[in-house]
């Protein structure tokens, strides 16, 4: 195979989430047959995008990511009279991951407390919920510190 043209940009989640469901609607549509490698491929990955806690879990139901909320939430980003602008691929994570909470922030954006004030943390989450959605109840008890799945042991309180 010989590559004709490279590409040099990044793909979100929700960009791959799409490109895929609407190539699956299309070869549904034309009755064609993929090869058995490639259509459970695309069915694994729309299913991986879809799992807890992600936030493409509910796209079907809310529909909360699209292009027009890509765009917003980067316009109101920007809008915010933040001391520092994110980086493309802090905005990428952003949107591939939507934190909901200042912890979850920081893994993602560089230096976060040296750039940001705690209110301009709590800014950039509260954008975050507005554009894309607020958290789930799951997350919520996972973040109060219940998370169910956790093994038992003295330091989370469920063992001994």
């Amino acid at each position: 195979m010989k590559i004709i043209e490279s590409q040099s940009a990044v793909l979100s989640n929700y960009e791959v989430y799409q490109h895929i469901v609407e190539q699956q609607a299309k070869n549904k549509r034309a009755n064609r047959r993929l090869p058995g490698n490639l259509a459970t491929l695309m069915t694994e990955v729309v299913s991986y995008l879809r799992q807890k806690p992600g936030p493409l879990q509910n796209q079907e139901e809310t529909g909360a990511f699209n292009p027009a909320a890509v765009q917003l939430l980067i316009e109101k980003l920007r809008r915010a009279n933040l001391r520092s602008e994110l980086a493309k691929g802090e905005v990428l994570a952003i949107l591939n991951l939507r934190p909901n909470c200042t912890a979850q922030l920081t893994a993602m954006v560089d230096d976060m407390e040296d750039r940001y004030t705690e209110e301009e943390q709590n800014k950039i989450i509260d954008i975050i919920a507005e554009v894309l959605g607020g958290r789930d109840e799951a997350a919520e008890g996972n973040e109060a510190g219940h998370d169910e799945s956790a093994v038992p042991s003295i330091e989370n309180g469920n063992g001994y």
